[in-house]
């Protein structure tokens, strides 16, 4: 659901956020494949950092599982395509606020395409997955789980 929040803990966990996205709702009837993003706009970092991409994630699936995100042997459905995200990592790189750095939000999203593969040249940016995105995007749904960073 759009806005919809929710807690994560700030772990060394690094499987798939928030114990794994999950979309139980129809997607829209053209649908053939879903991206799934997650990008964290509290990082203190300039423009913050995206954690996580993937991407041909065929229309049939309802979710990934756990470690669906993990950097060797990711468990994902058939023709799925893990994407690096701003650490270089094929992988979904973990919630972890530096202390002192207070809330962060972790703005996972899930996308319905119109293709059933994103044509993404070799190396691209998740922006511009993003903007690669915005011609076949059918619906897309939003979750907003917050983490809260240790103390100083």
């Amino acid at each position: 659901q759009p806005g919809a929040r929710g807690r994560v803990r700030a772990a060394t966990r690094r499987t798939a956020p928030a114990g794994a996205p999950r979309w139980p709702g129809p997607l829209p009837p053209a649908a053939r494949a879903v991206v799934v993003t997650a990008y964290g706009p509290d990082a203190p970092i300039p423009g913050g950092l995206w954690h996580w991409a993937v991407k041909d994630i065929p229309a049939g699936t309802d979710g990934l599982g756990h470690g669906a995100g993990a950097e060797k042997d990711p468990v994902l459905p058939a023709g799925a395509v893990q994407l690096a995200n701003d650490l270089g990592q094929a992988a979904y790189s973990g919630v972890q606020p530096p202390p002192g750095t207070g809330t962060h939000r972790l703005v996972i999203c899930v996308t319905a395409l119109d293709t059933s593969a994103l044509d993404t040249p070799e190396g691209a940016s998740l922006a511009l997955v993003n903007i690669l995105m915005t011609g076949h995007t059918l619906g897309r749904g939003i979750i907003i789980p917050t983490s809260q960073a240790p103390s100083a």
